[in-house]
């Protein structure tokens, strides 16, 4: 019965990670989410004459232009890569809003690109491709695509795309 015990705690633990990356979109995204709060700042201290014409739409905008912000910050605009010898897990947001988990038995190869962000997959965050590519990406234009078994490709971006490649490599072909 103790044997029974240990095994499970064993097979609760997560695996030990491989590669782990963590990114933050560009500069200018949280320029406007200042932008954003400022300008709600104002409207609430000039008391509503930026343009509300009553008490609710005065609360409306002064809600959205603090809460949106926040809640972008914690819940999207930071994306995690981790490789484990069993998965590769891809997610956005301190509190993970958006996450993917692809199992290593599910890749068939791994690949280091350069890409266009904009005109390949008009900017960054969760995208699809013109061929129904998806694409995970927080800044740059380098990242590794990863061809699955199952005929799809899935693009994740990297500040360290050889480094992510040899990661997803090496739990490919485990003791090589």
């Amino acid at each position: 019965m103790g044997r029974l015990v240990s095994l499970t705690a064993v097979a609760i633990q997560p695996p030990s990670a491989i590669f782990r990356e963590e990114q933050r979109f560009g500069w200018w995204i949280y320029a406007l989410l200042a932008l954003m709060m400022a300008l709600a700042w104002a409207m609430f201290e000039s008391r509503g004459l930026v343009g509300a014409r009553n008490n609710l739409q005065l609360l409306l905008g002064v809600s959205v232009g603090f809460t949106l912000p926040v809640v972008m910050v914690v819940g999207v605009l930071r994306m995690t890569t981790l490789v484990t010898p069993t998965d590769v897990r891809v997610w956005f947001g301190f509190i993970p809003t958006y996450r993917r988990d692809i199992p290593i038995s599910s890749i068939a190869r791994v690949e280091v690109v350069v890409y266009r962000p904009i005109a390949d997959c008009k900017g960054w965050g969760v995208r699809t491709g013109p061929d129904g590519e998806r694409v995970l990406n927080a800044r740059g234009n380098r990242g590794v695509r990863l061809y699955l078994v199952d005929g799809s490709k899935l693009l994740i971006g990297s500040q360290r795309a050889e480094q992510l490649a040899l990661a997803v490599e090496g739990a490919l072909r485990p003791g090589h």
